[in-house]
């Protein structure tokens, strides 16, 4: 017997007694009947009567709640209790049954979702776990040494390349902090405090973004960049910061043989007309020559003054080969900066390129009346300002062309406005020309884009500048009117310091030839060729001097090391065949000979390689450009003949002569 329907014969039992009881109380009968034979058998009649109207009453009841059990399963009802179920129930069932439907379909989507979603995390942790391992080996393989740091300034990950770089483990550095890391690495590099100021903007300014190049202290060791971005969120928040270390020496040496492979091609933009003007001076020599041979020998007058113009065309083609020689020169690999004189340096460009235009181009030179000076390589300056003077020539209408070249001192602020206003040397290069179109002038500086012909032009002329500007510190800007013509502005940081202005080591001041100077010495002159050992040998002896001779540098070593011959200078030639004057003057030097020696060559000599050859010992007390003059000459051997006697003997040896 279930609850439910004891429940429910437990009030008929208590409704079917309590009601006789009180009626056989009204009667005035004895209750005592009632728990007798009577009694039970009315007890009995009353629960049986109870139990069949309960199960009467209570069987649709029942038939409801296993149909809805049955519906509540997904099965339908019996047969036994369906013919006690309401008409309205088979209406509830089929609401019933479509939500029960649209819960098993959307439990089978999600179960299916949730396959999907798992496989999916799978993947992703497999796709996640092969992108860390092929990042954590990109990261170790790195040619850059890496570190991660977050936005607490703490360390998170570094690479072997970066210990390598410090010389040592970060680890043991004594800390994995930012602070740390920047200490070690500017310690590494040559200007230790110009890097440490650098590398502190970056905890100045979280979005601070550069990058910077810079030599080792460590001889030899090459050069090395140093760059930093922030690590951003897609909102922009900064959660981090990478610092990189290349070694960009190797990078160094090509941008070095694409800068040389470039001026090679400006010295062949320059060469024809060079040559012309040199054939036209070589015709003035030699006419000259000519006609002074022509002439009677009673006719002095006509003959010195043919000779005196062959001499200044002599001088011209000097000062010609001397500029070009001067441009053409290869350094050591490093920027040769010093204070240069901006206005002489533009003189020079003017001499180059009046050479290499058309005579109706009109070259104009503009400067004013303050001087200019700033710390340069004179040679990669010059490289700049001729390709921008080349790329106006080639921009030139056929008629009434004009280049001006201009120089003016400036207060500017720098593109990157990270500082206030300075003071700039401006040099402008202007011309009259056709103008670069409007959908060029955005790549411009782009390696090898050019507007010219095929065979014209390769791209890299206004790159290249753009670079060596950069490395001086400056920028470079342009304006340009298609039809009417461009101007390009260069600027350079200027400097108020005149002193130690690069000078070209051939310069010789121009004087006009006079009478010998008398001062008394043993010359050895060291020259392979025999026509301009003699100009030589008959110069410094009618200079006064006595002169001995060498056909080579061993022949010289000789006459140095192994004869009791005094020598007190040698005019030393550098190209000979058997022993250059390089190795005379590294074996004389290392033999102890500190005689004092005048190099003499056709070519531009840097005077730093001998000091190098030298290895301390006195280096060359001047050095004289092919063809030199008898006033140059006689100059130089003055000042050797002064460093290599005594103040008092020097003028001892002097008195005779000047009394003379």
């Amino acid at each position: 017997m279930n609850s439910l329907r004891l429940r429910f014969l437990l009030p008929l039992i208590l409704f079917g007694f309590l009601p006789a009881i009180g009626a056989a109380r009204l009667m005035g009968h004895s209750l005592e009947w009632f728990f007798g034979l009577e009694g039970i058998l009315l007890g009995g009649g009353v629960f049986l009567t109870g139990y069949l109207l309960s199960g009467w009453v209570l069987k649709p009841v029942v038939a409801v709640m296993n149909a809805t059990a049955s519906v509540l399963r997904g099965v339908p009802p019996a047969k036994e209790i369906a013919q006690w179920l309401p008409t309205d129930f088979w209406k509830l069932r089929c609401d019933i049954n479509m939500l029960f439907a649209k819960h098993r379909q959307s439990l089978n989507a999600a179960e299916t979702h949730a396959c999907q979603t798992a496989q999916r995390l799978m993947n992703a942790e497999r796709l996640l776990r092969e992108a860390f391992t092929a990042l954590q080996g990109i990261f170790a393989a790195s040619d850059e040494g890496v570190a991660v740091v977050d936005s607490h300034g703490m360390i998170i990950a570094s690479n072997a390349k970066l210990d390598e770089f410090l010389g040592k483990p970060l680890e043991e550095l004594g800390g994995r902090d930012v602070t740390t890391l920047m200490k070690a690495v500017a310690s590494r590099f040559a200007e230790p405090e110009k890097m440490a100021l650098w590398l502190e903007q970056s905890t100045q300014n979280p979005q601070f973004q550069d990058l910077i190049e810079a030599d080792l202290a460590t001889r030899d060791a090459g050069a090395y960049s140093v760059r930093t971005a922030p690590m951003q969120t897609d909102t922009g928040e900064v959660i981090g910061r990478l610092w990189m270390v290349r070694d960009c020496s190797q990078m160094r040496g090509l941008q070095r043989q694409l800068r040389e492979s470039q001026k090679l091609g400006t010295l062949g933009q320059l060469a024809g007309g060079i040559a012309h003007d040199f054939n036209n001076m070589l015709t003035a020599i030699r006419g000259n020559l000519t006609l002074a041979e022509l002439q009677p020998a009673s006719n002095q007058g006509e003959v010195r003054e043919k000779l005196q113009c062959a001499n200044q065309a002599t001088q011209r083609a000097a000062d010609l080969v001397k500029s070009l020689l001067g441009y053409s020169r290869r350094s050591s690999g490093q920027s040769l900066r010093k204070v240069t004189n901006v206005k002489r340096l533009l003189a020079e460009v003017q001499t180059l390129l009046k050479h290499s235009v058309d005579p109706r181009v009109e070259i104009r030179i503009r400067a004013g009346m303050d001087a200019s000076f700033v710390v340069s390589d004179a040679t990669q300056l010059e490289q700049v300002i001729l390709n921008l003077c080349l790329n106006a020539r080639d921009a030139l209408p056929e008629d009434k062309g004009i280049i001006e070249i201009g120089i003016e001192n400036v207060t500017h602020r720098s593109p990157t406005g990270d500082k206030g206003p300075a003071e700039f040397a401006m040099i402008v290069v202007r011309d009259n020309g056709h103008g670069i179109p409007e959908d060029a002038r955005g790549r411009v500086f782009e390696p090898f884009f050019t507007t010219k012909t095929n065979g014209k032009g390769t791209g890299l002329g206004l790159s290249m500048a753009q670079d060596i500007v950069r490395e001086h510190g400056g920028w470079i800007e342009f304006d340009s009117v298609e039809g009417q013509g461009s101007e390009f502005r260069i600027y350079l940081p200027r400097t108020e310091d005149p002193e130690n202005v690069e000078e070209d080591p051939t310069f010789e001041p121009q004087s006009s030839m006079g009478s010998p100077a008398g001062m008394r010495g043993n010359i050895l002159v060291v020259d392979d060729e025999a026509p301009v050992r003699s100009i030589a040998v008959n110069m410094l002896s009618f200079l006064g001097y006595r002169v001995m001779e060498a056909s080579d540098g061993q022949q010289a070593l000789d006459i140095l090391l192994n004869s009791n011959e005094r020598v007190d200078v040698v005019l030393l030639d550098i190209y000979m065949p058997k022993l250059s004057g390089r190795d005379t003057f590294k074996q004389l030097r290392a033999a102890g000979n500190d005689v004092p020696v005048v190099v003499c060559s056709g070519f531009v000599i840097d005077p730093d390689e001998f000091v190098i050859l030298g290895e301390g010992r006195n280096p060359p007390v001047d050095i004289m450009l092919k063809p030199y003059s008898l006033d140059g000459l006689s100059k130089s051997m003055a000042k050797a003949i002064k460093t290599a006697q005594p103040p008092e003997q020097f003028a001892r040896e002097m008195q005779p002569v000047m009394s003379a």
